[in-house]
């Protein structure tokens, strides 16, 4: 069995290091690997390749795998893979779903904690060198996680970690997800399905955006989508940014219908300077590091590593994608 591991990267934190790569080698000394730093390395690589452990394939690319059998992302997102293409081919597919629940759950929460506690106000103060006691009043009043509705958009392993975590903090936890009567959630008091968005939306107090892009979620965030939110709530996304009409979303916070943002995904990766947003009131903006942490490679080689072992032995995969649904 011949592996490819090719996973290059313009972010270096979701670059394979070389040392995570020998590590996977090292697992399987029967397997045939190519570790693959170059685009001519991988498209020799390709041509007899039966497993691909990457993070983006074409259709150009696919034709040139005859052998290929298995993908396997590196990432959880898998819309930088020919889904279409590799279904026709009869390819399995599989991410490394749950890896970045728990940093990006805790990413979520550092957020809440922050908005509710008015720090964003608090460190634009700290860098006037005002002392702004006495400004903590009205809307600036901070206030409690506890007691507060938490709509989550999205209900997978990143969802089921920030629900667990904002309930034990004292939140109600609400939830909108593709079959509502799929297994309760921990955490969870109640699930809306697909058509009722704008209800769940209306009842929240703070909503975050865990979904993967997908044609259902495409641009569910709209003028409308933001309307339907409680005055003074806030938005957090750590999905798609595809999911959310930036334009509409930066006037219901140039409005003051929504008290605040944070974004941790965009339409355009690097933002530009130039980008409005930039300078959009009360916005947290993170440059997609909300599932960095320490020791990420080591969990994401240990999937990989449980996967390849149950290919190899005939067993079903873990995380297994399903081309029509997209995730």
């Amino acid at each position: 069995m011949h592996v490819l591991i090719s996973i290059q990267q313009r972010v270096p934190q979701w670059q394979i290091p070389e040392a995570a790569a020998l590590a996977l080698m090292a697992r399987r000394p029967d397997v045939q690997f190519t570790y693959a730093t170059t685009d001519e390395m991988r498209r020799e690589a390709l041509r007899t390749a039966d497993v691909a452990f990457t993070w983006i394939l074409g259709e150009d690319e696919l034709a040139g795998a005859p052998r290929l059998q298995w993908v396997h992302t590196s990432a959880v997102a898998v819309e930088t893979l020919c889904l279409p293409a590799l279904a026709a081919r009869g390819i399995r597919v599989s991410n490394t779903r749950g890896v970045q629940a728990v940093p990006i759950a805790e990413h979520v929460l550092a957020l809440l904690l922050a908005f509710g506690k008015q720090l964003p106000f608090l460190l634009e103060r700290q860098r006037e060198a005002r002392w702004a006691q006495a400004e903590c009043s009205g809307a600036r009043l901070p206030w409690l996680l506890r007691g507060r509705t938490l709509a989550l958009v999205g209900l997978g392993t990143i969802g089921e970690a920030i629900a667990s975590r904002a309930a034990a903090l004292g939140m109600r936890v609400v939830a909108q997800r593709r079959d509502p009567s799929a297994p309760d959630v921990p955490g969870v008091s109640a699930i809306y399905g697909p058509g009722a968005l704008h209800d769940m939306l209306r009842e929240a107090d703070a909503v975050v955006v865990a979904a993967p892009l997908t044609p259902a979620t495409a641009g569910v965030f709209d003028a409308a989508a933001f309307a339907a939110m409680k005055p003074g709530s806030f938005f957090i996304n750590v999905g798609r940014a595809r999911i959310v009409d930036t334009p509409a979303l930066m006037a219901a916070l140039q409005s003051g219908h929504l008290a605040g943002a944070s974004l941790d995904v965009f339409p355009e990766e690097p933002l530009p300077p130039t980008h409005p947003l930039w300078r959009c009131p009360n916005v947290i903006l993170t440059p997609h590091t909300s599932g960095f942490r320490q020791g990420h490679w080591d969990e994401v080689i240990d999937v990989f590593a449980d996967n390849l072992e149950r290919f190899t032995s005939g067993r079903p995969l873990r995380y297994e994608v399903l081309p029509g649904r997209g995730y």
